[in-house]
């Protein structure tokens, strides 16, 4: 961007986001990070699980990054972020280095996927970019099965334990074919009447409705979001 460019992207930013201070830092692994932020602003919102919360990483732009608070306290005018770091975006490397005493500029909360709206048991299929969805869907859903695409499986492994999760949950290895994600999905379905649910790269949401359609166990409703695809940047 220009000099001018970037301050009017400020001098826009300014109109539209809020100061949020980080109150809470600590790192469940090397690329996973959780954060608990407070805002004035927070006081005022309604939140409801599975909504989004949006925050800029950079000055001089207006590009914005999408999370999922995991809990929301609006007489203390807290929340709480379950945040991944991947790449090498302005981001991924804000969430690197950020400790608690920092600043930053949010928006939201915003619609996404109201978990509420879930009927019945829930089978939960996404990927790094879905446990802060997860953590979410546990504040509604009681009864639901987890079923998560992994770079590294081991690690993830490790951070859903640190998160609580521990039962009903699977993990596969990251394929181009995701035959075992399918599979692994397939044979979580619940005998009764159930919500699948399904987010993460936009290529497994879309594999996932397709061949949900065909199994034995179909779910009676299917909410699925994208957050990210293959060669895109700032999906959600």
């Amino acid at each position: 961007m220009t000099g001018l460019a970037e301050r009017l992207a400020d001098l826009a930013s300014g109109a539209m986001l809020h100061d949020a201070h980080v109150t809470g830092c600590s790192r469940l692994s090397a690329e996973f990070v959780r954060l608990e932020l407070s805002a004035e602003a927070f006081r005022k919102s309604t939140w409801v699980p599975g909504a989004k919360l949006q925050f800029r990483p950079r000055r001089g732009s207006m590009s914005l990054r999408t999370y999922t608070p995991i809990s929301w306290d609006a007489d203390r005018g807290v929340t709480e972020l379950i945040a991944y770091a991947h790449g090498n975006g302005p981001a991924a490397q804000w969430l690197r280095r950020v400790t608690e005493g920092q600043t930053a500029e949010v928006f939201g909360p915003r619609r996404s996927i109201d978990l509420r709206a879930a009927a019945g048991p829930v089978l939960f299929v996404g990927d790094e970019t879905s446990v802060a969805l997860a953590c979410a869907l546990r504040t509604v859903a009681a009864d639901a099965s987890y079923v998560f695409e992994a770079r590294d499986p081991t690690q993830l492994t490790d951070v859903l334990a640190q998160l609580g999760f521990t039962e009903r949950v699977a993990l596969v290895a990251t394929a181009a074919d995701r035959v075992d994600l399918l599979r692994r999905a397939r044979d979580a379905a619940p005998e009764t009447p159930y919500t699948l649910v399904v987010t993460g790269d936009a290529a497994t949401v879309h594999a996932m409705r397709r061949d949900s359609r065909e199994w034995e166990r179909k779910p009676r409703q299917v909410k699925g979001k994208a957050y990210w695809a293959e060669g895109r940047s700032g999906l959600d």
